[in-house]
């Protein structure tokens, strides 16, 4: 079965994951591939479509300088017709703007032929500039004017021989008015005028031919002078003309040569779209093909390999619930015969103990001695194997309680030593001062197993020399300690190759020593699990033939004792002015318990519940608490604590009863309480612990007291134990008895509703309350079970059922009708 195991593990592990691993990676791998590329080709997708923006741009500005150059011609054109300075500073400011737009745009082109142009542009703008301003000037300085002046002028001197006034329609003065000169363009006009003057007949034909000469004269050369400037001004409006067809031109080769340029670069940028379109295209048709093709090959590799996995799976299951069966079947043997040894061993060593007190010759107490030792390792080697089993099974849990470590080392220590008495064996110690003085919380039974077998250990292995345990405990936290428990010897020690396989299972150092000290081979090995249990371990270090020194560490929380423990309050009152507060959530128990002080006429207030009766206590006078530790809704421990703080002023006595055998009475008289009542417990065991406060009571029992054996009843059961706590009262037995086998029949149908919800709290409440009654009637299989269930943890949880189905037909096969049968013997 484990190389079956063994082999499913590995081909999962190794196959399986492996292939779907490789898959995987595989598909990563291809999908990066494609990924990068694909971001590759999207990236020069990306610079084209910047070169395409930029084309756009250059249109944009090449629209606008458009824009601005015909602004510019219009304000040209105005400039030219009218005398406005203004006009013209617009046209030159506006030359200016258009300019600069070129000289911008020009930054954005690279091409040699397009900045070739953008200069031609610029020089003809300029020259624009340069001749409009020239025609202007002329046009200021226009000399038509003057000549018309002089010229009428001189026709003016001949007005007395020609008496008439040539120049009074032509010119006007008034007072206190500016002289203003007749506009160049009225010159043909001026002419006309001259040429219907009417010479006076008087005048003579000399003169008058002097004078017309005169005239003629200065009409061409007036004439000549006008159309000499009109030829200028017609050069230079031809060459602004010439200029400005130029300009246009060169923006249509501009423009042509641009459009051309990006018609171009448009058709390579769709080209290469296209292509890098198609090449992402066939790259993720290539990826997928691929992809698809590994997902299948994988498919059918890792189907195949499932198939075969739930091949081996079922055979794996199957063998397990063979493997199952076999390892529960081996617990309940190795549990039956251990428990069906514990009886028989239990008489040979009582009998033995008898045997030891009677006179019997020397070699009949040589016998008795290993018949002794036989027994004592006989029970030994059964606890060995039940905790191995219950190990193994998960089915033993921590259970946190208080313990000073000093206190434990001591008396594990003691009681070894005791067991090696013919050894000359020195046993030291060495306490750091926290191990000392404080309280630590954990499973103290468990760490008194692993320190039983350690030191035990050592003095077996060392004939003689020394033991010296070392303990010390640092904290890690505020609350948790890491506590370290050292033993030391100067026995055999171990050889370092064997040192790795010391915490095997029935595994020792060799076979010469097996056969010398005996064992089983699980001490360690068991010490080992319940360490790591308390979230510890177990060190070794050791040399052979110089001894060897196994370290136990594990954690604890540290105990806060809010109460110090109260001084012994004693009362003389006699007993029927003594009053006591009972409180138990078990009904029998809370009966016997108050049946027993109803015989000694002691007054009893009971109470199911911690909190009810810390609530209503202040309602009474009472001397006297006794409380159970574990009850619902408030535990012992809590409720002492709060007594003691509301009673500080006037302190009373509280009584603790506990079916726990493992924490010292130490504790619970630091935590508050004033004494403690384990049990079961005798009716003489209540009234002597009664006595301590109350000195005067008489605790003689006046019933004979039944004494308890396991022949009493079918199955060991003693519930005639009830007599020696009720007397005569039968009414009282017959009650009792009625109301715990009703409640037990409750509590059996909660526990399966527990189980199947879960419940762990539950489960470990109502085992706690079944336990005292079953243990006061000698009913030790069912206290078994009981205190099993009262350990539950999540890994037991499977075992559940079938615990509780044993503890039922216990109970109704065997407990219940040996309570009926011994009712009706009372009743008759």
């Amino acid at each position: 079965m484990s190389f079956l195991r063994t082999k499913i593990l590995k081909m999962k592990s190794n196959k399986v994951t492996l292939k779907v691993i490789v898959s995987y990676v595989l598909l990563i791998c291809v999908s990066i591939v494609a990924g990068y590329v694909v971001y590759k080709e999207i990236q020069k997708l990306s610079h084209q479509e910047e070169i395409n923006q930029q084309d756009r741009n250059k249109i944009i500005q090449i629209s606008k300088i458009l824009t601005l150059m015909n602004d510019t011609e219009s304000a040209g054109r105005v400039a030219i017709r009218t005398d406005d300075r203004e006009a013209l500073q617009v046209f030159l400011e506006k030359n200016v703007t258009l300019q600069n737009e070129v000289l911008k745009f020009r930054r954005d082109i690279t091409s040699e032929r397009q900045l070739l142009t953008l200069d031609t542009i610029t020089s003809l703008l300029n020259l624009k500039s340069e001749n409009l301003q020239e025609l202007k000037a002329f046009q200021e300085s226009d000399s038509t004017s003057i000549i018309i002046r002089s010229a009428i002028s001189k026709l003016s001197s001949l007005e007395p021989y020609l008496g008439y006034e040539v120049y009074n329609k032509t010119y006007s003065r008034r007072k206190n008015r500016e002289y203003t000169p007749v506009p160049a363009t009225d010159i043909a006009s001026i002419l006309k005028k001259y040429k219907n003057i009417k010479i006076p007949k008087t005048f003579k034909n000399t003169k008058f031919d002097k004078v017309v000469m005169e005239t003629l004269t200065l009409l061409n050369k007036v004439n000549e002078d006008t159309q000499e400037s009109k030829s200028q001004i017609n050069e230079r409006m031809q060459s602004l003309w010439q200029n400005d067809v130029r300009l246009s031109q060169k923006l249509d080769d501009l423009l042509h040569n641009f459009e051309e340029e990006v018609l171009a670069n448009s058709q390579k940028l769709s080209q290469e779209r296209r292509a890098i379109f198609e090449n992402s295209k066939n790259l993720l048709m290539l990826a997928f093909l691929v992809a698809l093709g590994i997902i299948a090959i994988s498919s059918i590799v890792i189907i195949n390999d499932f198939v075969t996995s739930q091949r081996y799976r079922r055979k794996l299951e199957t063998a397990n619930r063979k493997s199952y069966n076999l390892l529960k079947n081996r617990e309940q043997l190795i549990s039956m015969v251990s428990h069906d040894l514990r009886t028989p061993l239990s008489s040979i060593v009582g009998y033995s103990e008898l045997l030891s007190k009677q006179k019997i010759s020397d070699k009949g107490k040589n016998y008795l001695s290993h018949i002794k030792y036989s027994s004592e390792y006989i029970s030994k080697l059964v606890d060995e194997l039940l905790d191995y089993t219950r190990i193994e099974a998960g089915k033993i849990s921590v259970e946190k309680v208080p313990f000073n470590t000093a206190e434990i080392i001591d008396e594990v220590a003691n009681n070894v030593k005791s067991a090696y008495k013919t050894k000359e064996i020195n046993l030291t110690f060495t306490f750091s001062e926290t191990v000392n003085n404080l309280n630590f919380s954990s499973d103290a039974y468990r760490v008194k197993r692993i320190l039983y077998n350690l030191i035990s250990n050592a003095f077996k292995f060392t004939e003689r020399g020394n033991v010296h345990i070392q303990a010390d405990a640092r904290p890690l936290s505020n609350d948790v300690y890491e506590i370290g428990i050292a033993v030391t010897d100067t026995g055999i020690g171990i050889k370092k190759e064997q040192q790795q396989h010391i915490f095997d299972e029935f595994t020792q150092a060799n076979d010469e020593i097996s056969k010398r000290y005996g064992g089983s081979g699980l001490g360690l090995h068991i010490s080992q699990k319940l360490a790591h249990l308390l979230r510890g371990k177990i060190y070794l270090e050791s040399n052979e033939g110089k001894g060897s020194t196994f370290t136990l560490r594990f954690l604890a929380e540290k105990v806060v004792e809010r109460t110090k423990a109260p001084q012994i309050i004693t009362s003389n009152k006699p007993a029927n002015k003594i009053t006591i507060i009972v409180i138990d959530d078990d009904f029998s128990i809370l009966s016997l318990i108050e049946e027993l002080l109803k015989q000694k006429n002691i007054n009893a207030i009971t109470f199911n519940n911690g909190r009810d009766a810390f609530t209503q206590m202040t309602n009474h006078n009472f001397d006297l608490v006794i409380t159970d530790i574990q009850l619902p809704e408030m535990n012992g421990f809590h409720f002492v604590t709060l007594f003691n703080e509301q009673y500080k002023n006037n302190p009373l006595p509280v009584l603790a009863i506990t079916g726990r055998r493992d924490v010292p009475e130490s504790f619970y008289m630091k935590s508050g309480f004033s004494g403690i009542l384990p049990k079961p417990f005798t009716p003489e065991q209540f009234y002597e612990k009664l006595k301590v406060f109350f000195p005067k009571l008489d605790t003689k029992v006046e019933q004979k007291t039944i004494i308890l054996t396991d022949n009493a009843t079918t199955g060991g059961y003693t519930p005639e134990v009830l007599e020696s706590f009720m007397g005569d009262d039968i009414e009282g037995i017959v009650n009792i008895y009625q109301h715990f086998l009703a409640e037990t029949d409750t509590n059996l149908e909660n526990l399966k509703i527990y189980v199947d919800n879960k419940d762990y709290k539950g489960i470990k409440a109502i085992a706690h309350k079944m336990t005292s009654m079953f243990a006061q009637i000698n009913a030790k299989r069912e206290s078994e079970i009981l205190i099993y269930l009262n350990k539950v943890t999540n890994e037991s949880i499977s075992d559940l059922h079938s615990q509780i189905h044993k503890l039922e037909q216990l109970f109704n096969n065997e407990c219940k009708p040996a309570i009926e049968s011994y009712l009706k013997k009372i009743m008759q």
